[in-house]
């Protein structure tokens, strides 16, 4: 199964006002292996965006936006690489925002150390 990486909790009323949004952005490295590889990113219930490759001693990187556009509704969209295969999302979570949200990308390997994060940012962007 899917193991949890780097967690992060959203403060509730981080996003108050409709048209506020969040960058999440997750990364780290993979074995010198051929085993498939499975990252993904989660806002609260909502797996934003999902990558699999088997490369070997690559570099990943998920970036997804998430938008406000009613208390319980956001919509997001974001691009992930993984080496050189590339991955794009868009998708409508619908999160409860007065209350904390768990932010965490997880990874999934033939082996427990397939996948290493390194990082975690969340960026709070406001118009």
């Amino acid at each position: 199964g899917a193991t949890d990486l780097i967690t992060y909790t959203l403060p509730g009323g981080t996003l108050g006002t409709n048209g506020q949004a969040i960058r999440i952005t997750v990364g780290g490295t993979t074995a010198a292996n051929a085993n498939s590889k499975t990252t993904t990113v989660q806002f609260g219930a909502t797996t934003l965006l999902t990558q699999t490759s088997t490369v070997s001693a690559a570099s990943w990187r998920l970036v997804v936006e998430v938008l406000r556009t009613g208390a319980t509704t956001q919509v997001a969209s974001g691009e992930g690489a993984f080496g050189t295969a590339l991955t794009t999302t868009s998708t409508a979570p619908a999160e409860t925002l007065s209350g904390t949200i768990i932010i965490k990308a997880t990874g999934t390997g033939g082996a427990s150390a397939d996948i290493t994060q390194t990082y975690l940012l969340v960026e709070v962007i406001k118009p």
